[in-house]
């Protein structure tokens, strides 16, 4: 089941499966990913608990065992419809007896899609069901059309930061999907932009930019065209493209990111673990603007 919403300008269609986006579309161009089961077939999956993998599938949330594989379990097991309009979609995924196989702790998830003139906004409202602390990370995984428009190149494009790259990033292992932290690598060079090529991602994994103080990043082709990403509530960014010369260009908003070699099993020290109380509520949110 899909869900269209619209704008004077726009419009985005939502999958009842994974509760994520299916299309982007303006002025004709649709601007995400199709999925291509030569390169990935996924499009915008929604990861939570975790974002990346843990090791060996496996952790300890507060003594707890969780056996996870990559993204978590909110993108395998069934949402429900709960809000539609003109404009906006919400579905929603109560923890059940499924869920808590792998991930064993009570949760509700929200997630909210609202169309705006050309932007969508991304919300995800977590909340503890349960009667003990509950420890989780969420990300969105967006992946747009590279290129857009006849006649462009994956070359011809782009990745426009709106502040200059001082730090170096991280990388995931293509084989684990884990981080190694002992291994920086130059981003930028002092600069704000990613010139892209398919060979950026042949060698190395995503571009994992940690702790980011840039809350705004723009894919931009020679006809300017592209998308920005605006995620203020997200501390991380990365951002990737498949092996083997792929057209499309995933940009990752993510409150934390994959198992690092100096962490242990232990969960809820992970990096950007949100923690919730009993009953607390807390928003994340992002933006995709089509240019």
């Amino acid at each position: 089941m899909q869900y269209k919403i619209t704008s004077a300008d726009a419009a985005a269609v939502v999958g009842l499966q994974g509760a994520m986006l299916n299309s982007l579309k303006k002025g004709g161009i649709e601007y995400l990913w199709q999925g291509d089961d030569a390169h990935w077939s996924g499009q915008a999956p929604v990861c939570f608990p975790i974002v990346g993998v843990l090791p060996d599938s496996k952790a300890y949330a507060f003594g707890k065992e969780c056996n996870m594989k990559r993204h978590g379990v909110a993108r395998i097991n069934p949402f429900t419809l709960i809000e539609q309009h003109k404009n906006s979609v919400t579905f929603v995924q109560n923890s059940s007896d499924e869920t808590k196989k792998a991930y064993p702790f009570d949760y509700q998830l929200k997630i909210k899609y609202t169309i705006v003139g050309s932007t969508v906004t991304n919300e995800y409202i977590i909340t503890n069901t349960g009667r003990e602390k509950m420890p989780f990370v969420i990300g969105g995984h967006p992946a747009f059309n590279c290129p857009l428009c006849k006649g462009e190149k994956f070359e011809d494009y782009k990745v426009v930061f709106d502040k200059v790259m001082t730090r170096g990033i991280l990388r995931p292992d293509h084989n684990t999907g884990l981080v190694d932290v002992s291994k920086i690598y130059p981003a930028l060079d002092n600069n704000d932009t990613i010139n892209l090529q398919h060979s950026l991602f042949e060698e190395k994994d995503a571009m994992i930019f940690d702790n980011i103080d840039s809350k705004c990043a723009t894919l931009i082709g020679p006809e300017g065209r592209g998308i920005k990403i605006e995620y203020q509530d997200m501390t991380n960014l990365l951002v990737w493209s498949a092996c083997g010369n792929a057209d499309f260009v995933a940009l990752e908003p993510w409150t934390g990111i994959s198992s690092c070699s100096d962490e242990t099993d232990v969960f809820e020290d992970k990096r950007g673990m949100t923690i919730l109380d009993c009953d607390e509520t807390v928003s994340f949110k992002f933006k995709i603007t089509m240019i």
